[in-house]
């Protein structure tokens, strides 16, 4: 690895950028699609300063990495108690009701075993 990172201009294999980056192999492969890369047939291979360009894009101000955490008010607003969602469970509670009524679903295979021994064929 030190012979392709002595230059810049030189492409790395995936084993040298998760030395580079102190990130395993694995990870990596996972990340592939937001990693600036090149593929030669089925080999996937890195340059090191669009690697570094990529990493500085990737950066976290302290200021900027804060996330602001959710109140319980915004917590209780995602219930969807406006208007128009009690509406919407409304008619998907009515349309259940219709489609799925007690005897819809059940198996007959309870009552099967009594009717033929009530009607002797057992």
């Amino acid at each position: 690895m030190a012979e392709n990172q002595s230059s810049d201009n030189s492409f790395w294999d995936i084993e040298d950028l998760s030395n580079y980056l102190k990130v395993k192999i694995k990870t990596l492969y996972a990340m592939i699609d937001d990693i600036p890369h090149y593929r030669v047939g089925k080999l996937i291979r890195f340059k090191k300063q669009e690697i570094d360009s990529w990493m500085e894009k990737k950066r976290i101000n302290a200021r900027d990495g804060i996330i602001k955490s959710r109140t319980i008010k915004d917590k209780q607003s995602d219930k969807g108690n406006t208007p128009i969602d009690k509406m919407i469970r409304k008619a998907i509670d009515q349309s259940k009701d219709e489609v799925y009524n007690p005897d819809h679903g059940k198996s007959d295979r309870i009552k099967g075993p009594r009717k033929e021994i009530n009607n002797g064929s057992i």
